[in-house]
């Protein structure tokens, strides 16, 4: 009875406030950043335990592998528009993954920080399930690893398409692109809502960067430590 209290309230505020954003829209004001906010400070101000809540809404949790896989979905309705693109896209989402692991090795080899850390930043754009399993693989800690995912995807969902914007990337096929990439899930369901072709692509690019992060971050990493080693 209290996880579906716990679980209807949790849906009406996403409802809620996914309602205030479309009225509103606002970098600011994106439902997943107003929930997580709102949720925290409720948690806080009332002594309660995350692990209970999270017990309690475990039916929502339950929903969200689902979630992703209709991302499929949009890729399906657009995929005419994909396939004549789809090795650029691949080479795109390589690129992507490759960078960000290339730029996490070089700051945490700045900031001395340790071979736990180190191996914790190094698959953090993809989407959470794959990033628990490279980051567990390498020896890093895979609660860290999910907390920065879901903060970068948060980023991602509030600021990605006012970022694009600001440095003239206009094209909805780029854009999504981008933020399949870089904002795996949350990025995704964003580029959805801008254009249903950035979606589209974005729901690709997060697909083939899972794909490629699974085998090839590992390699990198490995090579990455044997140049500095």
């Amino acid at each position: 009875m209290i996880s579906l209290l716990i679980c209807a309230l949790t849906t009406l505020l996403f409802l809620t406030t996914r309602k205030v954003y479309l009225t509103w829209p606002s970098p600011l004001l994106n439902p997943v950043l107003i929930c997580i906010a709102i949720i925290s400070a409720l948690l806080l101000i009332l002594g309660g335990n995350y692990d209970n809540y999270f017990q309690a809404s475990m039916p929502i949790d339950w929903l969200l592998e689902p979630a992703v896989v209709a991302l499929a979905y949009p890729l399906y309705q657009q995929f005419t528009y994909i396939k004549p693109v789809f090795a650029l896209l691949t080479f795109c989402a390589f690129a992507g993954i490759s960078l960000s692991t290339l730029i996490a090795f070089i700051l945490c080899v700045l900031l001395n920080a340790d071979d736990v850390l180190t191996s914790t930043m190094m698959a953090l754009s993809v989407t959470t399930p794959i990033t628990l399993l490279i980051t567990e693989s390498l020896g890093g800690l895979p609660s860290i690893a999910a907390a920065m995912v879901i903060l970068i995807g948060v980023f991602g969902g509030v600021f990605g398409v006012y970022s694009l914007s600001l440095f003239n990337v206009t094209q909805p096929q780029a854009r999504g692109i981008a933020l399949g990439v870089s904002c795996h899930a949350i990025g995704t369901a964003a580029a959805m809502e801008h254009h249903p072709l950035a979606g589209a692509f974005a729901s690709a690019a997060m697909i083939l960067s899972a794909i490629i992060s699974a085998f090839w971050v590992p390699v990198l990493f490995t090579i990455l430590n044997h140049l500095t080693s």
